[in-house]
């Protein structure tokens, strides 16, 4: 008699492969990563500027009190008397350049440029286009800057449309 054949052992329970559960993982990890890498080249949302409104154009005056001074002619016996409007594109901007500091800073400027002058220049009509231009000049880039110009409320700097001389007395 031979030996009888041993049972064979039972099976053991073979053990899932892990691997594809891995392989899930990194794809999705792989891809996490390039879906940020993409994001980041986005170019980034700007913060949301407020749209300045049109500059809609109402012209105003603003009036300057008369100015009365001695020329810088040598001999110091000349002596000029301007009456000075400027028209401006901007009524609020015209308004606060009618009173306070505003007014004293545009005086002031205008005053400088009269002080220069001699009695010859301002005689001719070319004399008084200069005058004019130079004023215009001046006066228009102060309404870019504080007093005049504030950049919450307006839609831009003020513009000088129009210098006009009410009174211009050389003497």
């Amino acid at each position: 008699m031979s030996a009888p054949n041993p049972a064979p052992a039972p099976a053991s329970p073979q053990k899932k492969s892990k691997l594809p559960l891995f392989l899930a993982v990194g794809v999705l990890l792989a891809g996490g990563g390039v879906v940020a890498f993409l994001k980041s080249k986005e170019p980034a949302d700007e913060p949301a500027v407020p749209e300045k409104k049109p500059v809609v154009v109402e012209p105003e005056v603003v009036d300057l009190d008369p100015f009365i001074l001695n020329l810088a002619d040598p001999a110091g016996d000349r002596y000029f008397r301007l009456n000075l409007k400027i028209v401006l594109d901007q009524k609020a901007i015209a308004r606060r350049a009618n009173e306070g500091l505003a007014q004293v800073i545009l005086r002031d400027r205008v005053l400088n440029i009269l002080s220069k002058k001699l009695a010859s220049q301002m005689a001719s009509v070319e004399g008084k286009e200069a005058l004019r231009v130079e004023i215009q000049g001046v006066v228009e880039a102060l309404f870019a800057e504080d007093p005049f110009f504030e950049p919450d409320t307006d839609p831009a700097p003020g513009r000088v449309l129009e210098v006009f001389f009410s009174e211009f007395l050389v003497q």
